[in-house]
């Protein structure tokens, strides 16, 4: 059992680290991270805060990302090595033929809601939701953490290129993740739960880095979209304080808001929406959701404007700071 990556001497001179991490794969990742008890000492901390602040559609979303078995590779697309707003705009332009076969085999292992039927048609206004709902997991569950992920990144991919320069692909296999071996011309990654072999055909290998991947590396699963390897970087012990020693800022904005108000201020933040999207996503009746955008409005935490006979809520520079403490 294991994964089998088999490479020829075009795929070694396109092998490549990546220095950064890949944006929609931390969402995944963390996503999965998210429905686990793993590791409470390193990721237990980040796991309390991030599940008390989920919004509705982030939770409508976990269905897609199983923290075991399969997870839709349409989620992870190769774009996002150019940022989050190309890897979510390669996610809204996902054709609907790979978007059945995807949650098609996705219904084989978990029980999917009925929301994910026009999912699987192309339902552009779905699509758009769910990027929405990706958007604002990554600002406000995996952003936060960027300057830890970066220092951590930065000290393993400097590791990797120093076995590279003194050691070559030999060496780099083993300092990657004890899974992996290299054994020319294959490299061999120990997955109790997997049996597979990866044939580059000279198109090499993407190793990416990740700051929220855990146990062992990771893959797409569809063999013919480019080559990526996700593996998990060394954490530092104590990277993500205790819970109780950080101030909630969502437990803040809620005291300050109330409730369901902050979860409507939330819920705009994720991407500008009509009135009655912005009722389906928090969850409330249109009429409540009609009266808190209209506070917030009010108060400049939200801007509205109308586009034809509707009227589209947006989070203003206030309500975005209120929100994350980033700067107006």
């Amino acid at each position: 059992m294991g994964f089998r990556i088999h490479f020829g001497c075009a795929d070694l001179a396109r092998t490549t680290i990546a220095r950064e991490p890949d944006p929609l794969w931390e969402v995944l990742l963390g996503m999965h991270m998210l429905q686990t008890d793993d590791e409470p000492a390193v990721f237990g901390a980040w796991r309390q805060r991030s599940r008390a602040r989920l919004t509705a559609l982030e939770r409508e979303l976990l269905v897609l990302a199983p923290p075991v078995g399969y997870s839709p590779d349409f989620l992870t697309p190769a774009e996002a090595v150019d940022g989050l707003e190309a890897g979510l705009a390669a996610v809204a332009a996902t054709p609907p033929t790979r978007l059945e076969s995807e949650l098609r085999r996705l219904s084989d292992e978990v029980r999917l809601p009925r929301w994910t039927r026009r999912l699987a048609a192309g339902d552009p206004a779905v699509l758009k939701k769910v990027c929405h709902g990706l958007r604002h997991f990554h600002r406000t569950k995996i952003a936060p953490q960027l300057p830890s992920m970066a220092t951590t990144i930065a000290r393993d991919v400097k590791l990797h290129s120093e076995a590279v320069t003194t050691g070559g692909f030999e060496t780099l296999a083993a300092t990657l993740h004890p899974a992996m071996q290299w054994r020319p011309p294959m490299l061999y990654v120990d997955m109790q739960h997997i049996d597979r072999d990866l044939e580059l055909r000279g198109r090499g290998l993407r190793l990416v880095p990740s700051f929220f991947c855990w146990r062992h590396p990771i893959m797409p699963a569809d063999s013919d979209l480019p080559p990526v390897l996700v593996y998990p970087v060394n954490h530092d012990p104590g990277w993500s304080e205790p819970a109780e020693h950080h101030p909630d800022p969502d437990r803040a904005v809620a005291d300050l808001l109330g409730r369901t108000r902050a979860a409507v201020l939330r819920t705009i933040s994720a991407g500008a929406c009509s009135t009655s999207e912005l009722a389906a996503r928090a969850g409330i009746s249109l009429a409540s959701a009609s009266e808190h955008a209209r506070v917030l409005q009010r108060t400049g935490l939200v801007t509205t404007h109308r586009v034809g006979p509707a009227v589209r809520h947006t989070i203003s520079p206030i309500g975005s700071h209120l929100l994350t403490g980033t700067p107006v």
